[in-house]
């Protein structure tokens, strides 16, 4: 089974493929739309190149990955970021997953931050609710300030390779609701 992968590319889409390639062995994971920002993926030309490169791909299924910037309660927030999917899963024919970040991906991070510890010589607390974290990427860049090398969006790729799937799942609700629709999808 082929897995498209959209978002902010190439960060987020490789990191996240990282870590789930490790727990779906049988899938294929391509990135579609490769070296964009997230604000760009809202743009009328970002969106005609998905549809290209999907019908050339023809990926069974389409993982769109975006930050949501925001609390979750933000429903305003909410609802446009839902709402873009919706047009772009129309445009790949209903074949796209949604996994919406909590404030960002970096939530996932926090939710296992022993793996960020052990990478950067910290000792960040665990997070009772890493969802409820406005900015994660500062806090990780603050507490790794004193690292030989500082934490870096750049080194998501690599951090994801580490983490923890069930301890993401058992400490992040939306990638624990994810993956439960991600799974339903497999079948």
């Amino acid at each position: 089974m082929k897995v498209g992968l959209v978002g902010e590319a190439p960060g987020d889409t490789g990191a996240v493929q990282n870590l789930l390639s490790r727990n779906y062995e049988n899938l294929d994971f391509i990135e579609l739309l490769q070296r964009v920002g997230g604000s760009v993926l809202d743009d009328k030309k970002a969106v005609n190149q998905i549809r290209r490169e999907y019908e050339i791909e023809r990926p069974d299924l389409v993982l769109v990955i975006r930050d949501l910037d925001a609390d979750e309660k933000d429903d305003d927030k909410v609802k446009d970021r839902k709402k873009k999917f919706a047009k772009l899963n129309r445009i790949i024919n209903k074949k796209g997953i949604f996994l919406l970040n909590i404030y960002e991906l970096e939530a996932l991070i926090l939710a296992d931050i022993e793996v960020f510890n052990k990478i950067y010589g910290c000792e960040v607390e665990q997070y009772a609710d890493p969802m409820k974290v406005a900015d994660p990427k500062e806090v990780l860049m603050s507490a790794s300030r004193k690292s030989n090398t500082p934490f870096n969006v750049s080194h998501n790729r690599e951090i994801f390779k580490s983490l923890r799937f069930d301890i993401l799942k058992k400490n992040c609700r939306y990638f624990a609701r994810f993956i439960k629709e991600f799974d339903k999808k497999l079948l």
